[in-house]
């Protein structure tokens, strides 16, 4: 099994002097995508929790003690994920971990290690309706909370984004996983309740060599665009073979999907009509200092989809723990939504902001951490709501974001089908 594990501590992105910590550590765990087809993504995302850990340590870290995060690569497979989380929990005895990306690792992992085992979860981007579904037949035990909206959500905005793009007829290719099943579903049903028409919806299982059957039987009804459900790797592979094809080059792509390197594997020249969507972020306060501290320290504007909710997550548990005066799993769970809570004095991303939430806790003080993905309320579920941006591909070939569909349209949306 190949793992990476990287203890990350006060030193990392520090923005001033390192605290003074008392003789302890707590160590708080990470599953993610480092290598596998989601991995192009994963290395960036976990960045954003190394930089959220920075932060809370250079704030104090939790109840005096250094913060440090064990990050280990799932490869993308939910066997490899759940032995990645075992291993956190049995071993090295963490109360919360952040992940996993892919919804059937996160799945793999809630199941059979963190909900059985108490322990704290929060995904920054596995989108998949089944964890509300999971939560409503209470096989969550409340430990489970992701910072990225539901596929409920994502399907509706897409099915906007197709119709606005003047498209009646789509052919869907998913991935046979949880992200995958579930995305189909809620564009298909969305797109049809807005006046579309799905021509096929094809299922591909990951990693084969070719995938021209399920190209073929896509394009067998003269669709009008592509909706390719799907990772780099397994999508690069789909696309060329659907452009061989002769199908046309509409595409209409997923957070999944909002990828450079994808884009410049299939070839720019191919990608000039894409329509994308990806979870969003609210104009705040802490998404200005988020992006400045990333660029700060990674070099470059965090342009790619759930990086800042991988920061979001992280600190998240961090004021969890101060707020509790706990690095309980329980604790965690139960002050989540303390630490988000409307009718609380705001703090924002950043170390002086989360140094300014440990003192006001300290002092007894209702906090709403708002975050660089936005307010975080969560429902009784683990969900939150949130804005998905449209994406697409320029005119220099690059991923850039060209508009947004707001949570008021979504739900207005969603209120019209119902």
């Amino acid at each position: 099994m190949l793992t990476r594990s990287l203890l990350l501590g006060a030193a990392l992105g520090a923005l001033t002097a390192a605290p003074a910590f008392a003789a302890c550590t707590t160590t708080v765990g990470a599953v993610m995508s480092l290598t596998g087809s989601l991995g192009v993504l994963g290395q960036k995302i976990a960045q954003g929790s190394q930089l959220a850990v920075a932060d809370l340590n250079a704030a104090g870290g939790a109840n005096g003690c250094e913060l440090k995060l064990a990050l280990l690569d799932d490869q993308t497979s939910p066997t490899v994920g759940v032995d990645a989380a075992k291993k956190l929990v049995d071993i090295q005895h963490v109360p919360a971990i952040v992940g996993a990306l892919s919804s059937g690792v996160s799945a793999a992992i809630l199941t059979a290690v963190t909900a059985p085992g108490h322990v704290v979860q929060i995904s920054p981007a596995s989108t998949s309706p089944t964890f509300t579904q999971l939560a409503i037949d209470g096989k969550t035990g409340g430990y489970w909370f992701r910072t990225t909206p539901s596929d409920a959500l994502q399907g509706v905005a897409m099915a906007k984004v197709a119709r606005d793009a003047g498209y009646k007829k789509v052919a869907v290719l998913y991935l046979n996983n949880a992200y995958g099943q579930g995305l189909n579903k809620e564009f298909s049903d969305a797109f049809t309740g807005q006046g579309g028409a799905i021509t096929q919806s094809v299922v591909y299982n990951p990693s084969q060599p070719s995938y021209r059957s399920e190209v073929g039987k896509a394009l067998s009804l003269a669709p009008d665009a592509l909706f390719l459900i799907g990772y780099p790797g397994d999508g690069t592979t789909i696309a060329r073979e659907w452009i061989a094809a002769g199908g046309p080059q509409k595409f209409l792509l997923p957070d999944g999907l909002q990828s450079q390197d994808f884009v410049n594997d299939v070839g720019a020249q191919y990608m000039k009509d894409v329509h994308g969507t990806a979870p969003g972020s609210q104009t705040t306060p802490s998404l200005a200092t988020f992006q400045q501290e990333y660029q700060a320290k990674f070099g470059a504007l965090p342009t790619q989809a759930y990086i800042p909710n991988a920061y979001d997550a992280t600190v998240l548990i961090g004021l969890a723990m101060e707020q509790s005066k706990s690095n309980k799993a329980d604790a965690i769970r139960d002050s989540i939504r303390k630490v988000t809570d409307p009718s609380g004095e705001k703090v924002y991303a950043g170390a002086a902001e989360l140094k300014k939430a440990a003192k006001l806790l300290a002092a007894g003080k209702t906090i709403q951490y708002v975050g660089a993905t936005g307010p975080l309320q969560f429902d009784k579920n683990g969900d939150i709501f949130a804005p998905m941006v449209v994406w697409g591909v320029n005119d220099q070939g690059k991923v850039a974001n060209k508009g947004m569909v707001t949570v008021d349209e979504i739900a207005k949306l969603r209120a019209k089908a119902s």
